[in-house]
């Protein structure tokens, strides 16, 4: 990926102002997870920012580690049946996969997919 197209948006991400617990719980999921893709560090946002073409070092396996883990959560919140809860998880979800989706629009896709048919599997139960 382009460096200077990930330091925009993580600078962007970083910098906007946070009105809402929810907008603040999005931007720190979705930064969280790119920053951890290319091993961006908090000091390159304010150096300058150079051209060249950056590697992903993280895996689509170890990426997908984390997508369950977020997944999890949900399905631990879903079980006592705390809808508060639930759709919090649910949204970092939805959130994850919008990170991912800046970077890899096919993996973030199969995220999607995944994530729906787990959750329409839920409803039914």
């Amino acid at each position: 990926m382009n460096n200077k197209e990930l330091m925009k948006k993580v600078i962007e991400l970083d910098t906007q102002p946070l009105y809402t617990r929810e907008q603040s719980q999005r931007v720190m999921i979705q930064i969280s997870i790119i920053r951890k893709a290319f091993g961006v560090k908090n000091s390159e946002t304010d150096a300058k920012v150079l051209d060249y073409e950056r590697e992903r070092i993280l895996s689509n396996q170890e990426i997908e580690k984390e997508f369950k883990q977020y997944v999890g959560y949900w399905e631990w919140a879903i079980k006592p049946n705390n809808q508060d809860k639930a759709r919090t998880f649910e949204n970092q979800v939805y959130d994850f996969i919008e990170g991912v989706r800046f970077f890899d629009e096919n993996l973030a896709e199969s995220f999607k997919e995944s994530f729906a048919i787990l959750f329409k599997n839920r409803l039914k139960l």
